[in-house]
C-alpha cells in the first residue's frame, strides 16, 4: 500500500473489519523475491536465491562440466527449427527443457534483466526443442548458477529541488537479427531515479526494411511503457521531471521522432513516429 501514513492506517483499520490480516514492519520477501534494505532505508537489493537454489537442485548435475561463459546466451543465437523426420531430444529432456525455461522466465521477470534476451530465444523452441536449443538452455542455467549473487541494486538518487522524479529510458533494436524470419528484436529498460523498474526483449511482429524503421518501432514500444509509468506516478501524487529522456543510438530514428513530417510512406511507421513525437510534446 502506498500513500500517506494516516490514510494507510485508516485503510488497514477498515480491512480488519472484514478480513484477518498479518502486519509486518519489514519487507523481506515478496513474490518469491528476497529483499534486503539497509538500516538507513536508502539502498536495497532484490534477488531470487530460492529459485536459483531450485535450479541447482534440479539441473546442477546436468550442467556440471558445462563450459563457463561471461554472457548468458550465444551472441546472435539462432537455432533452426526441427525439420520433418529430424530427431530432436527425448521425452525426458523435453520435460527438462520446458521446466528449465519456465523457471528462467520467472527469474527474468523479477530480478534478472541480464538474461531476458537469452530466455526469449529459448521460449521459441518450447514446443519442439532441438539438441542445440537444449544445449543453449544448459549454458544459460550454468551462467545463472555462476552469477547467483546477481540481482537488482536499488540506490535511488535524490529528486531535484522540485521533488520531481526523473525517468530515463534506453531503447535499442537488433535489425533483422532473426536469420529465419528476418524480424528485428526490440529491447528497452526504464530507470526511475536511476533504478531499473521495467525491461523487455521481444521480437517485432513485422519485418523492418531499415535499421531506422526497426529502431523507431522499438522506441514507440518504449514510449508506451513511459506513458504507463508516468500515469502511475501521477495517480500516486508524484511529479515527474519533464521532458522524459529516451536514449536511442540511431540518428534516423531520432530524426523521425523529432520531425513529424518525415514523408513516411509506410502507414504503421508513420503512426509510430507520430505517437512518439506527440507524447514528447511536439
Amino acid at each position: 500500500m502506498i500513500g500517506k501514513n494516516e490514510e494507510i492506517d485508516i485503510a488497514i483499520k477498515d480491512i480488519k473489519k472484514h478480513f484477518k490480516i498479518v502486519e509486518s514492519n519489514s519487507l523481506d520477501d515478496y513474490l518469491s523475491c528476497e529483499i534486503k534494505i539497509d538500516k538507513e532505508g536508502k539502498r536495497g537489493w532484490i534477488g531470487q536465491p530460492h529459485l536459483i537454489k531450485k535450479l541447482e537442485l534440479k539441473f546442477g548435475d546436468l550442467v556440471k562440466g558445462t563450459q563457463r561463459h561471461n554472457t548468458p546466451g550465444t551472441p546472435h543465437g539462432n537455432f533452426p527449427p526441427l525439420q520433418d523426420g529430424e530427431m530432436g531430444i527425448d521425452r525426458e529432456e523435453h520435460e527438462q527443457f520446458r521446466s528449465g525455461v519456465g523457471q528462467l522466465l520467472y527469474l527474468t521477470k523479477y530480478s534478472r534483466p541480464d538474461i531476458a534476451n537469452a530466455v526469449r530465444v529459448l521460449t521459441r523452441y518450447v514446443q519442439k526443442p532441438s539438441r542445440a536449443a537444449f544445449k543453449e538452455m544448459k549454458r544459460l542455467i550454468k551462467f545463472v548458477l555462476d552469477t547467483r549473487e546477481n540481482g537488482l541494486k536499488f540506490m535511488p538518487h535524490e529528486p531535484d529541488n522540485m521533488k520531481r522524479w526523473d525517468l530515463v529510458m534506453y531503447s535499442d533494436s537488433d535489425w533483422a537479427g532473426d536469420k529465419d524470419s528476418r524480424k528485428s528484436i526490440t529491447g528497452y529498460v526504464l530507470f526511475v531515479l536511476g533504478c531499473p523498474v521495467i525491461w523487455r526483449s521481444r521480437q517485432q511482429p513485422v519485418i523492418s526494411l531499415s535499421s531506422s524503421e526497426a529502431e523507431i518501432y522499438a522506441l514507440s514500444e518504449a514510449a508506451k511503457e513511459i506513458a504507463f509509468v508516468y500515469q502511475l506516478l501521477m495517480t500516486m501524487g508524484i511529479e515527474t521531471k519533464l521532458p522524459i529522456i529516451c536514449r536511442v543510438d540511431n540518428m534516423g530514428a531520432i530524426f523521425m521522432a523529432e520531425n513529424v513530417n518525415t514523408g513516411n510512406k509506410s502507414k504503421h511507421i508513420d503512426l509510430r513516429t507520430k505517437y512518439v513525437s506527440d507524447y514528447n510534446g511536439n
